[in-house]
């Protein structure tokens, strides 16, 4: 692809430096290091300015014009999203073959799009709905009522319940499993009772959830995953629980059951919020931290029970002091036993 081009798609200014753009051809990206001709790369950070220096990348995506770089340089505000765009048009898995594997079993009742990719030991149950150009990897299961949109891509060993909704452009890596049973039990003084779950759960347009996430299905109605959401691997979202548009979560994150998450939130590993609470638009909570309460305004949480960041700081000063309170009240009270002898 043409320099001149790849700028235009990435709304990125060309500054031309000792090269003419319109002579450069980008076939690949890399990082500073690694990068050779051919390659686009990009600087985020001041600390890879030597890197800037010495490397061989045919063109390199910067801020604003940096004077260790005598190539062309295409400016964007933000280098990392505008390398990531470029990224993906030169990176394309290849996922098999348009058609249905004669080792899948596909019900007669199912609706199959165009050009979709069933690989062998894939079963898609009556009634499920597979839209145009869908990917489904060995092993994967798709229930009763199903319905995946265009252009999502199921991984090895994914699992879909019955009646279960994933949008379009969603991608479900391995052996994640959406719409089990949500946690729902009744408990009387000698018998525990389920709760049949009989809603669904739902992931909206341009969803990606990691290897071995669990979406439960809702005790009535849904659960939902907004558009745009990001989750790492090993994450749960238990029953009827609402998760806002561009919300991401890092590994190890669990939500539990009628809590309604906003947008644009972010969960650090191993956090987790409790059931019936609401988080709003832009909060972030660190990694293993806890939230208990419902957090009303945007902004950093840290701890157990989770508070605003400048809260958390202060109590681990405080808590760092206490060991030289405990010296001083020992020194103290060993003063006072002195004095107290030196009057009998």
């Amino acid at each position: 692809m043409r320099l001149t081009d790849l700028a235009v798609l990435l709304g990125a200014p060309i500054h031309a430096g000792s090269v003419d753009p319109a002579s450069i051809q980008i076939d690949h990206v890399a990082g500073l290091a690694q990068a050779g001709p051919g390659a686009l790369s990009f600087l985020g950070s001041h600390a890879y300015q030597e890197l800037l220096e010495s490397t061989r990348a045919s063109a390199v995506i910067v801020r604003e014009v940096q004077e260790g770089f005598t190539g062309p340089q295409l400016l964007h505000p933000e280098p990392h999203f505008a390398y990531a765009k470029a990224a993906n048009l030169f990176y394309r898995l290849d996922h098999g073959t348009a058609g249905v594997h004669n080792g899948a079993f596909v019900d007669p009742s199912a609706q199959l799009g165009q050009d979709v990719v069933i690989h062998p030991g894939v079963t898609v149950q009556a009634r499920a709905e597979i839209g145009d150009r869908v990917v489904l990897y060995p092993g994967t299961f798709i229930g009763q009522d199903v319905t995946v949109g265009a252009d999502s891509i199921l991984y090895p060993g994914v699992i879909v319940y019955h009646g279960c909704v994933i949008g379009q452009r969603c991608m479900v890596h391995a052996h994640s499993v959406i719409g089990a049973d949500g946690f729902g039990f009744a408990v009387s003084s000698q018998e525990i009772c389920k709760i049949p779950q009989i809603g669904i759960a739902r992931l909206e347009d341009d969803v990606e959830l990691g290897a071995l996430c669990t979406v439960d299905r809702a005790a009535n109605g849904e659960t939902v995953i907004r558009k745009g959401c990001k989750f790492d691997d090993h994450v749960h979202i238990a029953h009827n629980v609402e998760i806002g548009e561009h919300t991401m979560f890092s590994a190890q994150t669990g939500v539990a059951g009628s809590t309604r998450v906003g947008r644009w939130v972010l969960m650090g590993g191993q956090s987790g919020i409790a059931d019936h609470l609401t988080v709003a638009d832009g909060v972030r909570i660190g990694a293993k931290s806890g939230v208990v309460s419902k957090l009303t305004e945007a902004g950093t949480y840290l701890g157990f029970p989770a508070v605003p960041q400048q809260e958390w700081r202060r109590s681990v000063v405080s808590i760092k002091k206490l060991r030289d309170y405990e010296k001083r009240l020992r020194e103290l009270e060993q003063r006072l036993a002195q004095i107290e002898e030196g009057l009998q």
